[in-house]
């Protein structure tokens, strides 16, 4: 993985603050915790505000990092604001 993770757990109930950095960008959003079975992430990408051309990258690799904690995504554009 080329990005780095740390995930501030229940800054606001089940709502935590995921930071994604690499050596040149760093991106941080608010994520939440999803009332399902399996553990699971709620993200709206549209918070990271990453560029267009990194959008898919850092998707990726927020969904790696998550699944070898054995934590599932949802991905949603944004939060309809």
């Amino acid at each position: 993985m080329s990005y780095t993770f740390k995930l501030k757990k229940n800054i606001f109930m089940y709502n935590h603050l995921l930071i994604v950095t690499n050596e040149q960008k760093s991106y941080k959003a608010i994520i939440e915790s999803a009332a399902t079975k399996e553990k699971t992430m709620i993200i709206y990408l549209g918070d990271f505000n990453p560029p267009l051309d990194d959008v898919d990258t850092v998707k990726d690799e927020i969904t790696k990092w998550f699944a070898a904690q054995n934590i599932k995504c949802i991905f949603y554009d944004g939060k309809g604001r």
